[in-house]
């Protein structure tokens, strides 16, 4: 492993990107700390550590802060995964089946509590500015907390607000999200974030209150 060859790199890098790194940081700080709440459409892809393209799916997604949202995959299967606030649902059609898990226990440190904490990055991550790709401008959260479920998340902004999300787990795999058709600061209706299980549907997990 290449340790000192990659801390030289990212210093270089960082000195050359100073000014423009400080810029975009703080946009994306004030991005997570100002909208509320979003709905759009997501293409999720998985990479192996070949860079093979291991996976692929589409859906759409939707958020309302705190802790509430609907991440539902489309294609190629109809998933349903929703934050109501209280419960994490994860609902699968073909198996006919919706497990329930409180939120706390549920998402930890996953990276999609990116999207419902409302306090600033920096309680949480180590943040740097690394070299524009793509069209947008790049910012790497490398999380302070030592048993994360991943090693680093790379957020890629334009001046529409985040259009790509890149996670990067202990084993080299790499998840890519792009989002698209995003509405920022939008208001939904209610029991939007609300799971009802169709009948016949086996539920698992849940205990009403």
């Amino acid at each position: 492993m290449q340790i000192s060859k990659t801390i030289l790199g990212s210093v270089l890098i960082l000195f050359s990107l100073s000014c423009i790194g400080s810029e975009v940081v703080g946009q994306l700080n004030t991005y997570f700390i100002e909208v509320d709440s979003f709905q759009g459409n997501f293409l999720q892809t998985v990479w192996d550590e070949n860079n093979q393209l291991v996976q692929e799916s589409r859906g759409t997604i939707a958020l309302d802060r705190p802790g509430r949202f609907r991440w539902q995959y489309l294609q190629p299967h109809r998933q349903l995964i929703l934050a109501d606030g209280k419960y994490l649902w994860v609902y699968d059609e073909e198996l006919q089946q919706a497990v329930a898990k409180p939120i706390t226990e549920a998402l930890g440190s996953v990276p999609i509590m990116l999207l419902t904490n409302p306090r600033s990055l920096y309680e949480d991550f180590k943040i740097l500015a690394t070299m524009n790709r793509e069209g947008l401008s790049w910012v790497e959260l490398a999380p302070l907390i030592q048993d994360a479920e991943f090693r680093s998340i790379q957020i890629g902004m334009n001046e529409h607000g985040i259009q790509k999300m890149e996670l990067y787990d202990h084993f080299s795999q790499r998840t890519a999200i792009e989002f698209s058709r995003l509405e920022l600061n939008v208001s939904f209706p209610k029991g939007y974030f609300m799971f009802e299980a169709p009948l016949g549907v086996d539920v698992v997990g849940y205990s009403a209150q």
